[in-house]
């Protein structure tokens, strides 16, 4: 028999600013939520967006909180986690979150904004030869040429 493996891949848009905090014993944590499109039915007449709580732990959670905000694209990659808890009511609950182990910022440089690199209390900068290849999303990408 194989061994397990617990892996997600999402592209999404951050849903407010992200949160830096600490444990009890010093360690960084960055929350956000993301929303991801789900790919939209010929016949659905509204697309479908699902949301995903977001951890990011130690030095890239500093990371997180400097660079990422609000409506800008981001790829998470990590672990499922599924927890369960009793709410204030003594309601039990399942919480579905992702543990991620890296993340990338999907928003292009030519945004014209500097691109989601920057953080968020300073200025755009611009260097010569930095700008990358702009890629345009089309829903013709979306389908299988067969």
């Amino acid at each position: 028999m194989a061994g397990s493996y617990n892996h997600i891949v999402l592209v999404g848009r951050l849903v407010a600013d992200p949160e830096l905090r600490q444990t009890q014993d010093g360690t960084q944590v960055c929350s956000f939520r993301i929303a991801v499109d789900r790919p939209k039915r010929r016949d659905a007449t509204e697309k479908q967006t699902d949301f995903f709580g977001v951890s990011v732990w130690r030095q890239r959670a500093e990371i997180a909180a400097k660079y990422m905000q609000k409506g800008k694209s981001v790829l998470v990659s990590g672990r499922l986690q599924i927890r369960e808890y009793t709410d204030r009511d003594n309601n039990k609950r399942t919480a579905v979150e992702v543990t991620a182990d890296d993340f990338q910022f999907m928003d292009s440089r030519s945004d014209g904004d500097g691109g989601a690199a920057r953080p968020r209390a300073e200025a755009p900068k611009s260097a010569a030869g930095t700008e990358l290849p702009t890629y345009e999303y089309s829903d013709a990408d979306e389908e299988v040429p067969f």
